[in-house]
């Protein structure tokens, strides 16, 4: 390297330098009102976290600016300028809740079906002798019940047909409806 690229370096303001990172803060929210603007930020190492106001000092740095445009604090310590961007949100997307009156009536559909499962399955013991069942066994155009229709995207075929034990399924809204035996 020459010494006149050497001193241009030395002549380029530290601003004007990308800023170092420290993987040990957590910038994970932002409060901003009407002349406060307050961070919230995390230390990994120790598991220490709080909300900072810009000026004040969090493990050892200065909370300097809050860039809204690019969601980033500066932080400042001993002279080095640090960047933190905010964590990106980590959100699932939830189902609406269902209205109790439609899950009234998705367990009584539900329900109605356990039953006529349970009905044909204790025929199907009666006559083959048997404590143990298949859904093939219960169902189909020549068996006990011709056609089991889904009420709420809800597996049939996960059902244990021993004699005695107890129906247990969960629809596809996940509303659990048990039969008891």
């Amino acid at each position: 390297m020459t010494i006149r690229k050497l001193f241009l370096l030395l002549l380029i303001p530290a601003a004007a330098l990308p800023a170092a990172t420290d993987d040990n803060i957590e910038f994970s929210g932002v409060l901003v009102v009407p002349d406060k603007t307050t961070v919230h930020l995390a230390s990994r190492s120790s598991g220490t976290s709080a909300w900072i106001a810009l000026g004040q000092s969090f493990e050892g740095y200065i909370v300097s600016a809050y860039e809204a445009k690019t969601d980033t604090i500066v932080l400042t310590k001993e002279g080095m300028t640090i960047r933190v961007r905010l964590n990106t949100a980590k959100v699932k997307e939830g189902k609406p809740p269902l209205d109790p009156l439609v899950v009234a009536q998705l367990t009584k559909a539900v329900l109605n079906n356990l039953r006529q499962l349970g009905a044909a399955a204790d025929q199907y013991y009666l006559e083959h002798g048997t404590n143990h069942a298949t859904l093939a066994d219960l169902i189909g155009p020549t068996k006990y019940i011709r056609e089991l229709k889904s009420v709420d995207n809800e597996d049939y075929s996960q059902l244990d047909f021993t004699q005695g034990k107890d129906f247990s399924i969960t629809t596809g809204s996940g509303i659990t409806v048990t039969y008891k035996q």
